[in-house]
Order: C-alpha cells, then structure tokens, then sequence
C-alpha cells in the first residue's frame, strides 16, 4: 500500500491498496521511474519475482524458477534487478534484466547471502551474508565479496559514500570503506533502515508488540530526534517489515493473516 512520505502521520484513510488477492507478498521495490512495482509473491505457490504498475493493475511474472526467488531490487538505470534465490541450494545473490530473461549468480559463499543493495552508481552491491552476520559488498560485474562489517540489512545513501544497517536491535552507519561505524539510538526495535532522498534522515519499520504500535519511523541524523510517520490503526494485522518509498510515497505491505475450518474423516476402520 502507498501512503504519503511527509507531513503529518499517515493514516489508512491516507493509503491505497495496490493488490487485494490471497497471496503473501513480502518484498517490493519501486523502479527508479516510479511507474513499477517489483515484488516477490507466492500467487502461484511459490515465491516469484513479478513487476506491477505503481498504481495497481495486472501482474506480470518476472521469474518462474522452481525454487523461491526473493527481495527483488532494482538498478539504479532500471535495466538490471538483483535478489536473492535458493536456486543453488543455498541463498545467494543474483541478477537479472529487469524486462526478464537468464538470472547470473553473482555470490557462492556458504553462508546465507540476501538482502543485496545496488550502490547508487550501479557498481557494487552490498548485501548480508550469514558467516556469521555480515554486510559485504560485491562489484555488480561479479568478483570475490569483501566483508565491511558486522551487521545486517544494508542500504546505501544517496551519495554513495554511506551505508545503514541493523544489528542487534540498534542501526548503525558506516563509510563506504569500512570506516567510521556509528551507532543511531532510535529508541525503538528498528527493521530496514533506508537513507530519505537527502541522505539527511533514516527511516525505518517498527512491527513488534500490538499493531496500533506498528509504524515506519524517521531518524534525523542532524539532530537524533525520531518521528513517526503513520498512525496505523483499527486494522488487524501487521505490518510488513520490509518497505520502500519513492519521491511522494512509501510502500509497504500488511498482512492480515486468515483461518479456515476443515473436517475430514479420519476414520481407519476399512468397513466405514
């Protein structure tokens, strides 16, 4: 769903519902032209990359893989989009044309690698890698992952010259070349931190506790005060803690999590 960026907290009276299906959809980037939607879904069964108009529509399937493909991230031209995949029987990072065709994988370490983000020229990618939690970057061209530092979740700002992460319930900041980590106190249980367009503010998702508490959040790095910026109320569900946001909107998902009853016999007895 997107709801405004700034001004006061949005509320569901602010969003629109972009897909209304049973489906869980988990990841979702915005293309750099804001008229896409990519996004990972299990609307077949499994999880598949697909690309949707911003403003909702019908869906085009990106990846048909019989292994699940996720958190799809586009590049900084528009033409590539990276995510991570099983297809190798582990989760590595791989790429592909963003208007379809053969995925190349671009990491073979034994550790859990995801979470991959393009570098705001298109040169490298950052990403997690679990061995033990790491950021690495990686140049997008392929070649041997170098570890920056300990972590999660990188996203890289708007110059280039810093990365966001997440690590034991704090975020931190750091250099493109691994120096000057520092911690960012948000008071909270941070998930996903994103640099805004200005590289002045840290957002972020909060998604523990009851759902009227869950909401994205922002971090001014100018003076270390957080506001909040959707007031997600009398909905059921969660919110997603993943979220992406473009030049008017951010984008996020909820779930609503459904029950059915069944009844089957269970009976073994042959003569019933």
């Amino acid at each position: 769903m997107p709801i405004p960026v700034d001004g006061r907290p949005a509320v569901w009276g602010d969003a629109l519902r972009v897909t209304s299906e049973h489906a869980y959809i988990e990841f979702v980037d915005v293309s750099p032209d804001g008229k896409q939607l990519a996004l990972s879904s299990d609307r077949r069964g499994n999880q598949d990359l697909w690309i949707l108009p911003s403003t909702g529509g019908e869906m085009t399937p990106l990846t048909n893989d019989p292994t699940p493909d996720w958190h799809p991230r586009w590049s900084p031209d528009g033409n590539e989009i990276v995510f991570y995949a099983y297809r190798s029987g582990n989760r590595d990072i791989w790429v592909m044309p963003s208007s379809g065709g053969p995925a190349r994988q671009l990491t073979t370490n034994p550790g859990t690698d995801w979470f991959p983000s393009w570098s705001p020229d298109g040169r490298d990618i950052a990403f997690s890698t679990q061995a033990p939690e790491s950021v690495a970057t990686v140049s997008a061209a392929g070649g041997e992952p170098s570890l920056l530092t300990s972590g999660a979740m990188p996203t890289w700002s708007p110059d280039g010259q810093w990365l966001v992460g997440r690590q034991d319930g704090s975020l931190f900041r750091i250099a493109r070349n691994g120096r000057d980590r520092s911690l960012l106190p948000t008071g909270h249980q941070p998930q996903t931190p994103r640099f805004s367009r200005d590289g002045q503010s840290i957002y972020f998702a909060v998604n523990e506790g009851p759902s009227e508490t869950h909401a994205i959040w922002r971090l001014s790095l100018r003076d270390g005060t957080t506001t909040r910026l959707t007031l997600l109320e009398g909905r059921r569900g969660t919110l997603g803690y993943y979220f992406w946001f473009d030049d008017r909107y951010f984008y996020f998902t909820w779930a609503e999590h459904e029950g059915d009853i069944w009844v089957m016999n269970v009976s073994t007895d042959a003569r019933r």
